[in-house]
């Protein structure tokens, strides 16, 4: 098992996603950067779907009683084991009685600790994803207890020891399809959302990322109408709100664009402070 005796910073146990409930207003919850996740849970020879523990930095500090494989995607973080700084491109075995810490993310937001056979929290609703009012908690907190299953005599055979883990570039630009009310803007409207420079606001986390441009485009709401994650939302005050993983199943500002699969990862790894544009596919 893993205790936790530091939780780090928006820490939490995810896989990809609770579906099939949004008909009762249940996010879809899930990783924010399923790229990051998918790679550390397939270098371990996990399904793809196995929970692993998404964390900003500074990460949380875990303590291993028992052996383990991990592996540790997305931003890059320093790792170290007893104080021992070790590789983190690809997997690495932890022994008992072992203390995993992290640095600081040097770029990007989220990494993922994925661990041989999954992190075994509850599933609810069909998923292990954390969110608060349906799982236990929200986040992971110190002294909280993370089962992980024991290592079998093949477990180390199933791992791609000499597969590396992929990198995390600069994001420039974040693709997106037009949203429902794209074509209600002006074509002045339009160009000022195209060809603004967008800045990452700070108060952005997994339910809406925040983003600002010195070009003002405001329209007036709309009914309330379905949104999903990657719906780019415009408020009558100028501020895009583009929901993330947690979001709601409703809202009322307008859709200017939706995000594809490819631009929600892009958007979800870029840091605030940080600049992008719109590329419209």
């Amino acid at each position: 098992m893993i205790e936790v005796q530091h939780p780090g910073i928006y820490s939490t146990v995810q896989d990809l996603g609770r579906y099939g409930y949004r008909r009762f207003g249940v996010p879809l919850s899930g990783v924010m950067d399923k790229e990051m996740a998918v790679a550390a849970n397939e270098i371990l020879g996990n399904p793809v779907s196995a929970a692993v523990l998404e964390f900003a930095s500074p990460g949380p500090r875990l303590f291993f009683s028992k052996p383990a494989i991990i592996a540790v995607s997305g931003a890059p973080v320093g790792v170290r084991i007893n104080g021992e700084k070790v590789n983190t491109g690809r997997p690495i075995l932890i022994e008992t009685n072992s203390l995993l810490t992290f640095e600081r993310a040097s770029s990007a937001v989220w990494s993922y600790l994925s661990v041989k056979g999954g992190l075994l929290s509850r599933e609810v609703l069909g998923s292990r994803s954390f969110f608060p009012g349906i799982t236990k908690s929200g986040r992971i907190a110190a002294g909280d207890i993370l089962e992980i299953a024991t290592l079998s005599e093949l477990s180390a055979q199933e791992v791609a020891w000499g597969n590396k883990l992929p990198e995390i570039g600069e994001i420039e630009q974040v693709a997106a399809y037009q949203g429902p009310e794209f074509p209600l803007l002006t074509e002045l409207q339009k160009l000022a959302i195209l060809e603004s420079e967008f800045e990452v606001s700070p108060q952005s986390n997994r339910m809406a990322t925040l983003v600002h441009s010195k070009k003002i485009v405001k329209v007036p709401e709309i009914i309330t109408g379905p949104v999903q994650p990657g719906t780019v939302q415009l408020t009558p005050s100028g501020t895009m709100v583009v929901l993330m993983r947690d979001a709601q199943t409703t809202g009322g500002y307008a859709r200017v664009l939706q995000l594809t699969d490819k631009g929600f990862i892009q958007l979800s790894r870029i840091q605030a402070g940080k600049h992008f544009r719109f590329r419209l596919v």
